[in-house]
Parts: structure tokens; sequence; C-alpha cells
């Protein structure tokens, strides 16, 4: 698969979230993110009672929630309950009724263990590209940007932008809104359908860097990498959808 060629080289360093026509009508999105850790064996009722309050209360945009489930890393086996779309401006408005309050305390709460981070992310629509794959999974790596380095961050994914929309591979960038000096600084997320995807070794990032930018450029590329970036960690989400 593609996706994996670019993980490998991009070791050194590091489903859609809005339609070309949504992301033309705003400057910028939301993604805010609240982890989940479900009580053992309430899991089936917990993913339940989500689908059926994002049903009647995060149906439509700029409001829409999703349920993914963490496959890898530090967290696996939390929840992330997703809800993105929206402006700042738009946050002021977001579902608060009593009813909608009442009914995640009497239905899903239940089933919660505990509550982890709750984070908001901005979406960067300038170091993104929606490509031809697409898929029910993510692969998100999280970055520690170094302090006052991120303009050198942003040159060189710039560039890596540029070698994805050429292959046409789907890349999604974000910056977090309000971070906490913990590792988790700008997120890039890479969508794929299957776990087996992953076999497939089709392509090179440093071919094509190279081939773009100059003999040697991918090795420049890295160095400048160690230099701004402090820390990198990688999950899988898969997202919960509705049984057919």
């Amino acid at each position: 698969m593609k996706i994996l060629s670019k993980l490998l080289l991009l070791a050194f360093f590091m489903p859609l979230f809005l339609s070309a026509q949504e992301e033309a009508e705003k400057k910028y999105h939301l993604v805010e993110l609240t982890y989940i850790k479900v009580k053992v064996g309430m899991e089936a009722k917990f993913e339940a009672a989500v689908k059926a309050h994002n049903d009647k209360f995060h149906a439509d945009a700029p409001y829409k929630a999703y349920l993914y489930s963490i496959s890898t890393g530090n967290d696996a086996g939390w929840y992330v309950w997703e809800m993105r779309g929206m402006t700042f401006s738009e946050m002021d408005s977001r579902p608060d009724t009593k009813a909608h309050g009442e009914d995640w305390n009497k239905n899903i709460a239940p089933h919660i263990q505990k509550y982890g981070r709750n984070e908001i992310w901005r979406s960067n629509y300038k170091l993104s590209h929606q490509g031809e794959n697409s898929g029910n999974k993510i692969i998100l790596w999280l970055l520690d940007i170094e302090r006052g380095e991120y303009y050198r961050f942003k040159a060189f994914m710039e560039k890596v932008i540029e070698i994805h929309k050429e292959q046409n591979e789907s890349i999604y960038s974000f910056n977090n809104s309000f971070p906490q000096n913990d590792g988790r600084d700008f997120a890039i997320v890479w969508p794929f359908d299957k776990w087996g995807s992953f076999d497939e070794e089709d392509w090179s990032m440093k071919d094509k860097f190279d081939e773009k930018y100059g003999e040697g450029a991918w090795q420049d590329a890295l160095e400048e990498w160690e230099d701004v970036v402090s820390s990198t960690s990688q999950e899988v989400w898969t997202l919960i959808e509705d049984e057919e």
C-alpha cells in the first residue's frame, strides 16, 4: 500500500472530515475529541447508546458526531467521541439543551468507567490534500514541535503535501488549538480501509522527494525534521459504523 511506504520512511519524523464543498465554504473547521474508557463488558451497549445520541442530537453539520475505537498505542482500548465541522463561533451554539444532557447522562454515562483528555483541533487545509484513498480507519501521527520551530516544520510539510498531491494520496493536518505541552501539538492523518493493504509497498517517498526537489533533498529533510520535531507517537483508529 502506498501509505505503508510513506509511514516507514516518515518514521524518522512523523474518514474524511469535510467534503470539498464544505471546505470551500469555510476557512477552517474544528474537531473536538473526548477520550472515553468504557466499563468492561459494556462496549456494545455503550456503542448503541452513543449511536442513538448522535442520531438524535448530532446528525447534521456543523455538529455531526462520530465514535472511534483506538486499536494501537498508549490509548488502545479507549474510545474517542468526535464532533467535527464547526468553527469557534459555531461552538457557542453547540447542542446544549436539557434534553441533550439528560440523554447523555441517562443512556451513555452509566457505561463509562472514566473520561480522558478533551481536545479541540483546528484543520490546516494548506497542509492537507483529499486524494483518492479513503476508508473507515485512520493512522494518526501526533507530533511535538520544538518551540519557535513551527515555520521550519511547515516548510517541510508543504513539500510533503506536494508529493501527496502528485500521487493523489489523502493526507490531513490539524493544529492543537490549546496545546498542553504533552507532545500533541500537531496531528497528521491518513485514511485506509483494510489492514491487508499494509502488505503492499509500491512507491518510495525518498525517490519521489529527491526526484522533485533534487538529489539528497530527502536526507536534508530528515535532518531538518530531527531538529524541529522532538517526539512522535502513532495510533490507529477505527470508525464505529452501523451494522448492515
